[in-house]
């Protein structure tokens, strides 16, 4: 990293307020315009039955706007429905390479040739190089008809958010930024297990959040902007632009601090247009430009969709001083148990089920109005009600040679899906000898089989909680005089 970019990182460390000052325009590089103008065509322009075919170099040169609302509105299965449009859109994908290819050797044969012939003119100069374009293409859904939705959903969040991002010395203009992530979803889930609405993944999140088997916080909208205000503010130390700790938010921080290092500058228009790297692809090329896009069309929302009415009340938290069932706060904040469950994303379904105990520590969302009931209420409480530990709700189990999830499942008297849930394994089919895995066993029934084979290191009284019964009653079913001599392997029975 040059010195100068150093010395900057060392003084927005020790000043949040420094932070906030620098650059707080957030450049707008002459270069990303017509990316930027691609992508907030993108956001209220275009909508998810159109997809837009276009080039990844030159976003702005749009060759068709393909419309799908014939398959969406058909009568189909979800299955059919998708293979549809996939096939359509390979059609067409086929069929502009196809153009592409012949006007790169000659003239226009039809209307159509020659109105796709213009528009690479109009970038490139000429056709010369209309083949290259022609493996360069992708294409983009819109999202225009979901964009009102998500200014909705953001209007409720927005002043805390802002808040929050200011206390961390960053821009109060990245609140626009999880329209690029998630639209503001906190139910938003990515194929590569990116969560909520700003969409941090397990690793990352853990950095700034709790994130386990009893409350995720990176599904809660306020929890995870301060993490993510947090994560920007250090993207921020590292790079000394926000341009570039905007990008690494998207790439990485440590892939941007090695092109700033190779190329000599923290201009992100030098380093979109120099820097090579297989990761260093589409998606975070763009996302600079996608960020400036949502910052303009979020503070131009009531343009696009007039008077935004909120998609729920403006939420306050309380912080809990010990364990308690979630039922025992819907009652002290007189509010339903299940609107408490949609305002509070984060806790585990165990928890709302109350098969687990909300955690000390852990902030309760309420609506603003409710808050000062919600305090008063849980003060009043019996003491009965805290707990200074959380119920036992999960139990060790190493895997035999040749066991899959499914046998687990029925030994436990759980299911698969949780068992996948409790352990993040995405491929059952990974499953190792001797891995250990942790099994949900709060509220569990005894399997039918009424069996429990003997895990390393598992004693007579660790079992017995397990399956809610008695080392005496273990003992007396099993015959077992002395519960030291306990065999890795052995199968026990379990009475009812």
């Amino acid at each position: 990293m040059s010195f100068a970019v150093l010395s900057l990182a060392l003084v927005v460390a020790n000043n949040p307020a420094e932070a906030a000052k620098q650059d707080r325009g957030l450049t707008r590089y002459e270069a990303l315009e017509p990316n930027v103008e691609f992508w907030k065509d993108v956001f209220v322009l275009y909508t998810s039955r159109q997809a837009v075919f276009h080039d990844r170099d030159h976003v702005k040169l749009v060759y068709s706007i393909v419309d799908l609302g014939d398959i969406i509105d058909g009568d189909l299965s979800a299955y059919t429905q998708d293979r549809r449009i996939r096939e359509r859109l390979r059609a067409e994908t086929r069929r502009l390479e196809g153009i592409l290819r012949h006007l790169a050797k000659g003239a226009p044969r039809n209307d159509e040739e020659k109105r796709i012939s213009a528009l690479v003119k109009d970038v490139l100069g000429s056709t010369t190089d209309a083949a290259r374009l022609a493996i360069n293409m992708r294409y983009q859904r819109g999202l225009g008809d979901e964009f009102c939705g998500a200014m909705s959903r953001a209007s409720v969040l927005m002043p805390r958010m802002r808040e929050m991002l200011e206390a961390e010395g960053v821009p109060v203009e990245l609140a626009a930024l999880p329209l690029v992530e998630s639209s503001y979803r906190i139910d938003a889930h990515s194929y590569a297990g990116a969560v909520g609405m700003w969409q941090f993944t397990r690793s990352t999140g853990k950095r700034f959040m709790n994130v386990d088997y009893v409350y995720d916080e990176r599904r809660d909208p306020l929890r995870a902007t301060e993490a993510a205000a947090k994560y920007l503010r250090e993207n921020y130390e590292k790079l000394g632009a926000w341009p570039l700790a905007i990008t690494a938010y998207n790439y990485g921080a440590g892939g941007l601090v090695r092109a700033v290092q190779e190329h000599g500058t923290t201009d992100l228009s030098v380093i979109l247009r120099k820097h090579k790297s297989r990761r260093f692809g589409f998606a975070s090329r763009n996302f600079y430009a996608e960020f400036l896009a949502a910052k303009d069309v979020v503070a131009e929302a009531e343009k696009h969709c007039g008077k935004i009415e909120p998609a729920g009340p403006a939420l306050a938290s309380v912080r809990l001083r010990n364990y308690v069932a979630f039922d025992n706060i819907a009652s002290a904040a007189g509010v339903k148990r299940d609107e408490l469950a949609v305002w509070n994303p984060a806790l585990h379904r165990d928890v709302v089920k109350g098969k687990l105990l909300v955690p000390r520590g852990y902030s309760v969302n309420v609506p603003t109005q409710a808050k000062q009931k919600l305090e008063s209420g849980l003060a009043a409480l019996p003491k009965s009600a805290w707990r200074s530990a959380q119920v036992a709700y999960y139990a060790t189990h190493r895997v035999t040679r040749g066991q899959t999830l499914s046998h687990i499942a029925k030994i436990y008297a759980t299911s698969v899906s949780s068992l996948k849930e409790y352990n993040n394994i995405s491929d059952p089919r990974r499953l190792r000898y001797g891995q250990v895995i942790k099994v949900p066993t709060a509220g569990a029934r005894l399997a039918s089989t009424g069996t429990h084979r003997v895990t390393r290191g598992q004693t007579l009284s660790h079992i017995a909680r397990l399956y809610d019964t008695s080392v005496s009653a273990l003992k007396r079913t099993n015959g077992i005089s002395d519960p030291r001599r306990l065999k890795y392997g052995q199968i026990i029975k379990v009475p009812r």
